[in-house]
């Protein structure tokens, strides 16, 4: 059972119209192009309905993709979401502000003006750090001048100013990193919330699930996003900070001596190129790093959603084998950034040891000379360290750059791939409303889903006419022009073979299929729920039972919300349902880590 296997499976689907023909894919344990079923670990195979298979295709290159049957609502990208890591910094920069900017603007958050002012705040902090760390440069110059000129009384008076500096100066430091941790915090909170909603939007995330152009989304909501928010701020405050410092002792050390200037400047450029040169297979391995850390921990996932399965296979060996092969890709591609950050690493230390020599080296004989004071040369090393820390940022951080450049890529393709989603549904509400204007669907191949209140005296339910459905791509007709009604109190059981399109029929009346022609008509008793919003007459029942993170009357009121159904059923009428359905025993069952009868019974939040 191998990539044959699949292979020969996928033939068989597609002759039954179950199927696309899958396309070939690259990034596959490092070959250049690897045709379907030749490498295992590139395809994933899941259930997709009543004996149907689907297939996704693990992109890592840039892709184009057409509409394609993945099992779920085919997509039509009409422009390219560049996948994988960007070497090139015009879509870095693009990205970046694409992902940052509406936070920071009313146009994308309504609280952007108190943002504004932390951040405002936040950058006085850095000036005064700013401030601060030049006030010790000069107290250390008199502070070494007094000692070399053993001056007993500028030697203590210079001790007292620095015992009254220390700690005036330490709390602008600290509130500056607090301050700066508790934005970062409300903007991760706000852009984790954003891209929450524009990922629920017209069920972008189900659609997704089967475009493959977006792996482990989880992810990205959750550990790429807290990733941004941190090194973006901190890397703006670093900037700045550089460049203010970069300004203040730049003119200290020219006083002292202008070719140790040109000196540091010449340093840092060529630090700055060789550290380029080593690092920059770095950005490629964080990026594939973060991928492979995510479908491991996805794999880990998946065991515990499925355990009672693999139990019943006994498929523990090869879940272990598994889960080996995907550790072991995130391992080997770990030791690859380890044996890169070596040599990285020799030659920031070399770099960074240089430093304590250089400016000493530089300054010495004019000492020795007699031309300069002792102090001047602490002061000079100081200096240049700052403005040498400031230029060399690239040295010093450049993981940090190549963490930030691998998330922003993984970001930044999230959002493409959510905006392809968004002028697709823009397209479908177009050619609906030319239905409802003309009866003419303007040339979109498109289901066309309509609302309406049932009319007075009438038992409709469903209307369902001239139904086409196709598979997403379009190679295989499922049903031809098939036109029913459901009214209340019928019951409807269709049958057919697996594969002939059962359950693609019912989620083009749910909405979640949209690739045929056809019109399918709701009535509901009152006025029509709004697109999204949950029907008080239809209900669908997955396939796959689905158990919501909560309490058990969360469970047993899902997927209503507060206020739209859920106050309709007080806790006396959920224990009644529980006690019909014999299972009247969980109203008995408590946190397992919590005895306090509030959180028993109805308030009882377990694994369900």
């Amino acid at each position: 059972a191998g990539g044959a296997v699949g292979t020969h499976r996928a033939r068989r689907s597609r002759a039954k119209g179950g199927m696309s023909k899958p396309k070939r894919t690259q990034g596959c344990r490092g070959s250049a192009s690897v045709s379907r079923g030749a490498c295992r670990s590139c395809y994933r195979w899941e259930p997709r309905g009543a004996g149907q298979l689907r297939f996704k295709a693990r992109r890592v290159a840039a892709v184009k993709a057409e509409a394609e049957d993945d099992g779920a609502v085919g997509i039509s990208q009409r422009r390219e979401v560049r996948e994988g890591p960007s070497a090139d910094l015009s879509i870095i920069y693009e990205r970046v502000v694409k992902l940052a900017g509406p936070f920071w603007t009313k146009e994308g958050n309504e609280d952007a003006r108190k943002a504004q002012l932390k951040l405002a705040g936040v950058l006085g902090l850095t000036l005064g750090g700013t401030g601060v760390s030049v006030l010790f440069n000069f107290l250390g110059r008199d502070f070494y001048n007094a000692l070399s000129d053993k001056n007993a009384d500028q030697f203590w008076h210079q001790m007292q100013a620095y015992l009254v500096a220390i700690p005036l100066g330490i709390p602008v430091f600290i509130f500056r990193d607090f301050f700066q941790s508790r934005l970062q915090l409300e903007w991760r909170r706000w852009m984790t919330g954003d891209l929450t909603e524009k990922y629920f939007d017209k069920r972008k995330y189900y659609s997704l699930q089967g475009s493959s152009l977006v792996d482990n989304p989880d992810q990205r909501l959750s550990a790429d996003v807290d990733a941004f928010t941190d090194i973006a701020l901190g890397f703006s405050l670093t900037i700045l900070n550089c460049v203010v410092d970069l300004v203040s002792f730049s003119n200290i050390l020219y006083s002292v001596y202008p070719p140790l200037f040109g000196v540091l400047v010449a340093y840092a450029l060529g630090g700055t190129f060789i550290s380029i040169q080593i690092g920059k297979p770095l950005v490629g391995i964080k990026f594939q790093q973060e991928k492979r850390e995510a479908d491991y921990r996805y794999s880990l996932v998946r065991i515990r959603d499925n355990a009672e399965s693999i139990a019943f296979f006994r498929g523990e060996g090869r879940e272990i084998d598994m889960l080996g092969s995907r550790l072991d890709l995130a391992l080997e591609n770990l030791l690859k950034g380890i044996l890169k950050s070596r040599d990285l690493n020799f030659f920031q230390s070399f770099y960074k040891y240089l430093i304590l020599l250089l400016p000493a080296a530089v300054v010495a004989p004019l000492y020795f000379r007699g031309d300069i004071e002792f102090g001047v040369i602490n002061q000079s090393t100081s200096a240049f360290n700052h403005i040498l820390t400031d230029v060399s940022l690239v040295v010093y951080q450049f993981e940090s750059l190549a963490s930030f450049s691998a998330v922003t890529d993984r970001l930044g393709q999230f959002t493409e791939a959510l905006e392809d989603k968004a002028e697709d549904d823009e397209k479908l509400v177009d050619g609906a409303a030319l239905v409802n204007q003309n009866g003419s669907n303007g040339g979109v191949d498109q289901v066309t889903w309509l609302r309406e209140k049932r009319p007075s005296g009438s038992k409709a339910l469903l209307h369902v006419k001239d139904l086409s459905l196709k598979t997403p791509s379009g190679e295989t007709l499922l049903t031809n022009r098939l036109s029913f009604d459901i009214n209340a109190g019928d019951s409807l059981l269709v049958v057919g073979r697996s594969g002939v399109g059962k359950t693609s029929l019912l989620r083009a009346i749910a909405g979640l299929w949209d690739t045929g022609e056809g019109k399918i008509t709701t009535f509901e008793t009152i006025d029509p729920a709004p697109a999204g919003m949950h029907s008080k007459d239809i209900f669908f029942l997955p396939q796959r039972p689905y158990m919501v993170l909560g309490t058990l009357r969360e469970q047993l009121t899902y997927p209503f919300e507060a206020g739209q159904g859920e106050e309709e059923y007080d806790d006396a009428h959920l224990r009644k349902i529980l006690n019909d359905v014999m299972l009247g025993d969980l109203l008995y069952r408590c946190d397992a880590d919590d005895n306090d009868p509030q959180k028993c019974g109805l308030d009882a939040c377990m694994d369900w």
